[in-house]
């Protein structure tokens, strides 16, 4: 940070007991256009640090009453004043007392008599370094505050949103099951269409989460043997919806008793990333399969589908998280680009990998591969 760019000007103390020490100090200073204050021992300086707030201080050692040391300990003791540099001017060389000056707090020292153009750049140096610290402390406590109000933002979308979406798609759900065959075509498909435009805001929502508190280091894994098979049927459920919509053959073929182990939550937001993606890309009339099966002490999992599928150029660009990579699916549904990152982070966590080959017009397989579990006695 320049000074001078900045127009600010500094604060410097000086504390020592001999004027003329301090006369020379100040003939040395002057030309730089700091606002020098004075003080001729420990306590008078300990007042002046509370009154002038400076920016530096340029402290003597031997001093009657308290020394040097014994006053920078006393200023450094509050902790508004932590960051105010301490640069001794003493005549005791010996690297005992150097290093009585550095444990005191103090962040340099000067040795009488001094050379001006040292003092010079040594307080230029440490002004320097005070004001570069201060602009970071204060962009650090913007950043606090920012990511608190982001903090907040997230907890009433979890519970402010989160809550009465999750009502409504139930209500849709219900209706899409329940509607009469006598019902109208612009009904039914007026109730299908608002269930998938539901379960797309819904996944968005539970990604956003997810990805928060990925991101904040508040996510929470308790890793359990997973019973694959029901997990596939419960993300089945929930694009059910859209698999309808879209008329979409689905293919459960996992067998009984597959077990993984892993985090119920972040592996179920997996699943149900990867299937919608496949919904979204897959044309009406396609096919859909999740299968999994034993490989080498893992578990293999495939979800494959007969979409437009994934130009090569674009495939190692899916999971990392600096690429902003997102297409409209076939029926032009949107997407955040934000549901691979999250599968990609998910799975790396519970100690996973995760892959995807594609053919441009004929189809995309995810696959994951996850540590075996038994089944639960």
């Amino acid at each position: 940070m320049n000074l001078k760019e900045q127009q600010i000007t500094p604060t410097i103390l000086i504390v020592d007991d001999n004027s003329n020490n301090v006369k020379i100090i100040a003939l040395t200073l002057r030309a730089f256009n700091y606002k020098l204050v004075i003080a001729t021992n420990g306590q008078s300086a300990i007042d002046m640090v509370e009154k002038t707030r400076p920016d530096l201080v340029l402290m003597d050692v031997m001093m009657p009453g308290l020394d040097g040391y014994e006053t920078c300990e006393k200023i450094k003791s509050k902790k508004e004043n932590e960051n105010i540099p301490v640069i001794f001017l003493t005549a005791l060389s010996e690297k005992a007392n150097i290093i009585r000056g550095f444990e005191a707090g103090g962040v340099d020292y000067i040795t009488k008599p001094f050379n001006k153009e040292e003092l010079i750049s040594r307080v230029k140096t440490h002004l320097e370094l005070k004001f570069t610290r201060d602009e970071l402390q204060k962009n650090s406590n913007h950043l606090q505050s920012l990511n608190a109000v982001k903090d907040r933002m997230f907890s009433v979308i979890g519970h402010d949103l989160r809550s009465p979406l999750g009502s409504v798609k139930m209500t849709l759900e219900y209706l899409s099951e329940t509607i009469e065959e006598t019902s109208t075509e612009e009904l039914k498909s007026t109730i299908d269409l608002l269930q998938k435009t539901t379960d797309e805001v819904f996944s968005l929502l539970e990604n956003l989460l997810g990805w928060a508190k990925s991101q904040s280091g508040n996510l929470l894994l308790a890793k359990e043997p997973i019973d694959l098979m029901d997990l596939g049927y419960k993300v089945y459920l929930l694009n059910k919806g859209n698999l309808k919509f879209k008329n979409i053959d689905f293919k459960l073929d996992i067998q009984p008793g597959t077990y993984v182990f892993a985090d119920l939550n972040t592996i179920t937001a997996v699943f149900r990333n990867l299937l919608s993606n496949a919904v979204k890309f897959t044309p009406n009339g396609g096919t859909i399969s999740l299968q999994a099966k034993e490989a080498d002490d893992k578990i293999l999992i495939e979800i494959r589908d007969s979409g437009v599928g994934i130009p090569p150029e674009n495939l190692p660009k899916l999971f990392d998280s600096t690429k902003h990579l997102t297409t409209f699916g076939t029926n032009r549904e949107s997407g955040s680009g934000l549901g691979l990152t999250l599968c990609s982070d998910f799975v790396k966590k519970n100690d996973g990998e995760i892959w995807a080959e594609s053919t441009v017009g004929q189809g995309t397989s995810f696959f994951l591969r996850l540590a075996k579990a038994n089944k639960p006695e």
